[in-house]
């Protein structure tokens, strides 16, 4: 199946409204408007898949018998849950587990779960994280307790997309870094690793575009415990009624430990265009979108692929 290539980002949130017709916030349109030529840059498909997706190409006139089944988007939409998130680290086991965090996340159905939780846990702040949700919309940090304002947020995201997952927040975090895989029907295939900044709730910052061994001097931990987790995920991603790019984020703290699975993205990222750029030699400083003075813009500057809103005075 070849399909025009799409740049979707608004597609998580898509999912999360589990809606045909799904139309993203302005601000959410225009970013796919001005960098829809991002979508140049790998082969074919979409950003991500979702029901909004899928009329989209049909929209487009693409054949129907041509585009996923909705038993299928319906698995997607499963797996990119932070419900499946937290599960799936749950099960992690490696065998050097004392450089692994354990997982402390819970995916908590009422308010009553999420204090339960604050409250015997020893952490003293939390990032509350909707199921569905990107580049860290819909997360939030909180810090010793939670006010009225804070609660009536987390209630509408439990409302809306039927929980929430409450996990420690990691203030001694030194690195973000990402595992980027292409599952086939011959499995996984480890496609490399990928280096990114982002915020304390997520927002994304920028890829560094650089080739894999500078990557991992950057991320500076042992080749045996990345390569187990490079096993594992290749092992348990194969097992997925799920065919298509995934990224799983993940987390290194200052003492060295490592946050293995932050996030799964059963879609493409950022860091593997990162990688997708690379290989096609697009190295340099330059706009890989248009300019706009009032806009946005992606481009590499300084090694580093990033998203930029212009606005002019």
């Amino acid at each position: 199946m070849s399909l025009p290539a799409l740049f979707n980002p608004s597609n998580d949130m898509a999912l999360a409204t589990n809606l045909r017709q799904y139309y993203p916030p302005r601000r959410i349109q225009q970013m796919e408007r001005d960098l829809e030529s991002l979508a140049q840059f790998w082969d074919n498909g979409p950003w991500g898949w979702s029901l909004a997706t899928k009329q989209r190409y049909l929209r487009m006139g693409v054949p129907e018998s041509e585009l996923p089944t909705e038993e299928w988007l319906a698995e997607v939409r499963r797996l990119s849950s932070r419900e499946f998130g937290v599960a799936y680290y749950q099960a992690l086991l490696l065998s050097e587990e004392s450089s692994i965090i354990s997982c402390r996340a819970q995916f908590c159905t009422c308010i009553d779960e999420v204090k339960q939780h604050f409250s015997s846990s020893a952490a003293q702040a939390f990032i509350l994280k909707a199921p569905w949700s990107s580049s860290g919309r819909g997360n939030m940090v909180v810090r010793d307790s939670i006010d009225p304002t804070t609660q009536k947020r987390i209630e509408a995201i439990i409302r809306e997309q039927s929980g929430i997952v409450a996990e420690p927040f990691y203030a001694d975090k030194v690195l973000d870094f990402a595992m980027e895989f292409q599952v086939t029907d011959k499995g996984a295939e480890f496609l490399g690793y990928s280096v990114f900044e982002a915020d304390d709730t997520g927002h994304y910052g920028g890829n560094y575009v650089e080739d894999q061994q500078s990557l991992l001097k950057r991320i500076d931990l042992s080749e045996s415990l990345l390569q187990d987790l490079v096993c594992y995920h290749q092992q348990e991603l194969g097992k997925l009624n799920y065919r298509g790019p995934v990224g799983i984020d993940m987390m290194k703290l200052k003492d060295g430990r490592v946050h293995p699975c932050v996030e799964i993205n059963f879609r493409m990222t950022m860091g593997m265009l990162a990688l997708l750029l690379y290989h096609k030699g697009i190295r340099e400083d330059q706009l890989l979108t248009p300019y706009r003075e009032q806009g946005f813009v992606a481009e590499i500057r300084q090694g580093r692929l990033s998203i930029a809103f212009n606005k002019s005075c």
